[in-house]
């Protein structure tokens, strides 16, 4: 008889969260191999990119969520259906597993990073730290003056790091919530100083509001920072690697 672990090998242990980096450069064969599992509506999507490039990015992107799904529900990749919130959020639209299975995905440049918990929706976010000429502008539009006054105050090698912190933990939050950018960036005020603990400080002025709420720092490769929201208290999280070679692409056979 198989095991709970054979049936569900990507399925999150209860009161954890799973955070998986993806490589999303690979051959053209695997790309073609990984679209096999597509739905008609995300071939479509992918079809619609202009650059290969973005292409197979959506493409090692979604067929690998579809295998962590499919291995924590004991379902085919191919078998995997999405239910899409009035804000796009997608979700599973029906599980096996009790508690279901929470989800959320990011990707910059050449790595993915997709969470999961049994616990409750999550949010995750992950940005290239890059040298940004217009970082103030940005701040100061869409950050507070709080966080924009961090940016602008740490030693300035710490500053494009700083604030992509401070944009990561924001949008982790916002996709927790679900509901897109319907709660204003400025509405909210999260910890971005290199080096202090990941955190939200005040949610509309409250501390206590804040406080229903965790946020993790990761860093998933070499020059990447990544955020992961979650609302109730802090649990283990552990950052996995999927391998597109050895853990997807034997698991995307539609039959």
């Amino acid at each position: 008889m198989r095991t709970l672990l054979e049936l569900r090998p990507f399925a999150p242990p209860p009161g954890t969260i799973d955070g998986w980096r993806i490589d999303l450069e690979c051959p053209e064969t695997t790309v073609a191999a990984l679209a096999s599992v597509l739905s008609h509506d995300e071939r479509e999507r992918a079809a619609r990119f202009v650059f290969p490039r973005d292409r197979r990015r959506f493409t090692v992107t979604r067929a690998s969520l579809r295998v962590l799904l499919g291995g924590c529900v004991g379902e085919r990749a191919a078998a995997i259906d999405f239910a899409y919130s009035a804000h796009g959020k997608p979700s599973l639209a029906s599980s096996s597993t009790t508690p279901p299975v929470h989800f959320n995905v990011s990707h910059a440049g050449e790595v993915a990073l997709i969470g999961l918990s049994l616990d409750g929706p999550l949010g995750v976010d992950v940005e290239t730290v890059r040298p940004l000429p217009d970082r103030l502008a940005i701040a100061s539009r869409f950050f507070t003056a709080a966080e924009t006054e961090t940016i602008t105050t740490v030693p300035p090698e710490e500053r494009d790091l700083a604030f992509f912190l401070c944009w990561t933990r924001k949008e982790a939050f916002s996709k927790a919530l679900g509901d897109g950018l319907s709660l204003a960036l400025d509405r909210y005020r999260v910890a971005c100083r290199p080096g202090a603990p990941a955190r939200i400080l005040e949610i509309d002025g409250s501390a206590a509001a804040a406080a229903e709420w965790s946020v993790y720092d990761l860093r998933p490769a070499p020059g990447f920072v990544g955020a992961v929201a979650m609302r109730g208290a802090s649990r283990p999280l552990r950052l996995r690697r999927l391998d597109v070679g050895a853990d997807v692409l034997p698991r995307v056979s539609p039959t």
